[in-house]
């Protein structure tokens, strides 16, 4: 395995139209996680001013509508549906309980099929930029027989990934939460993959107060 190369927010609109948008990757899918609790951050991390306008949720919608891929998000959250209510590019699956964590909720949405993949991510990385995920899709579509995890050059982001669908993958996923298993390094862990080095700054993993100081311009 190798590295490769609710304060008040400022009003803005997405990107979205009131059209359907014609896709133009179908093979790869986008699944953004939103459900946690925000436990350490003390109110919900998704619907946070961002520094760009918006909400966290609302702007990372906005840096994955130019990759033309199908966009899921996978929350618990009624307001985070109601967020995109208008946002035709964008389907949202509220999670019934109970929610058990993202795996559990990878679980709902990597097709059982071979052939597709899944370009997953969370909600809670408020500097991700377009065109470092278009690194990280590329990186992958040399390796597509591999999980490709990005990585900040000292450790793995694992949250961030394109996950192949079908065998071994979706497999081994449906048998490690049939044994109640919700780890998510312990399902890669017996997985092909390779890791993926990207912008550390870009990867910031915003979970705390303290972190929120980073975002200021």
């Amino acid at each position: 395995m190798g590295l490769v190369t609710s304060a008040t927010a400022k009003p803005r609109r997405l990107r979205c139209s009131t059209t359907s948008l014609d896709v133009v990757n179908p093979r790869l899918q986008v699944c953004l996680l939103c459900g946690g609790d925000s436990r350490r951050m003390g109110r919900d991390k998704a619907l946070l001013p961002h520094p760009d306008g918006g909400v966290w949720l609302t702007a990372m919608v906005d840096q994955l509508l130019p990759l033309e891929c199908p966009i899921q998000v996978v929350s618990r959250h009624q307001a985070h549906a109601d967020q995109l209510a208008h946002c035709s590019q964008v389907r949202v699956l509220l999670e019934p309980p109970p929610t058990n964590g993202p795996l559990n909720a990878l679980g709902r949405v990597l097709p059982s099929t071979p052939g597709q993949a899944l370009l997953v991510l969370p909600v809670d990385m408020p500097r991700l930029r377009t065109d470092t995920l278009q690194e990280l899709i590329m990186a992958w579509q040399t390796r597509p027989d591999r999980i490709a995890v990005a990585h900040d050059g000292e450790r793995f982001q694992p949250l961030l990934a394109v996950i192949p669908s079908g065998p071994p993958f979706q497999t081994a996923l449906i048998e490690h939460l049939n044994a109640g298993q919700w780890r998510w390094f312990d399902w890669l862990d017996r997985l092909p993959l390779q890791a993926v080095r990207l912008p550390s700054d870009a990867l910031l993993n915003a979970n705390r107060p303290e972190d929120l100081a980073a975002l200021k311009p």
